[in-house]
């Protein structure tokens, strides 16, 4: 039985607690493969210091290294608006996996049900939450998740995850970038390599 996730996200840059993130939940749901797909356009942010999609994929190879991801550029390599829902079927339709796995922060859980067609991805998938807001309580989470989603711990089709790694933002690493401050621990080291060579974020 093939057990996939996919995590997405700006990864602008991917630093080393989604890394962590990633491996903590194909742990916890014992998945085979972890795909990393950053997004092309996403349709809930636009930031000016948004670097180009080769170079956030580039970014992700020099960080997600460990053999159970893959990184993609399935999203990538459509144009427009990048839905959940789209990718879902993409993935769906070119990986054919027994069980696909949607990795989310509670955040997103939160308003899951806002997202475009959530129920036509829920269909396809189930879903990982990463809790690390100390003010939403896993069980409170998952009483939403079954109250507003209709999705059950006991069936399955959710694992709320805590424990995580301390939260690391991409617009802080930006941020001390620009201002001229080191980012060595919170990225890669190929991945910092990478940053300092072609000089993103100054």
């Amino acid at each position: 039985m093939t057990r996939l996730g996919l995590f997405g996200g700006t990864f602008n840059p991917p630093h080393l607690a989604h890394k962590m993130l990633a491996l903590r939940a194909a742990e916890a749901a014992n998945l085979d493969t972890v795909l990393i797909m950053p997004d092309a356009e996403p349709p809930h942010k636009v930031s000016s210091a948004l670097i180009s999609g080769g170079d956030r994929l580039e970014l992700c190879r020099r960080t997600f290294t460990e053999p159970v991801f893959q990184v993609s550029d399935l999203e990538l390599r459509r144009t427009g608006k990048s839905y959940t829902v789209d990718t879902v079927r993409e993935v769906q339709k070119h990986y054919a996996p027994d069980a696909l796995y949607l990795i989310i922060g509670s955040d997103m859980l939160l308003t899951f049900h806002q997202w475009r067609d959530y129920e036509t991805i829920l269909s396809m998938a189930k879903l990982i939450v990463l809790s690390r807001e100390t003010d939403i309580l896993p069980d409170d989470l998952a009483a939403f998740a079954e109250t507003v989603l209709g999705l059950s711990r006991e069936n399955g089709d959710l694992l709320i995850l805590t424990d995580l790694p301390q939260v690391l933002s991409s617009t802080a690493i930006r941020e001390r970038v620009r201002a001229g401050e080191a980012i060595d621990g919170l990225v890669t080291d190929a991945a910092n390599a990478y940053i300092k060579e072609k000089g993103f974020y100054r």
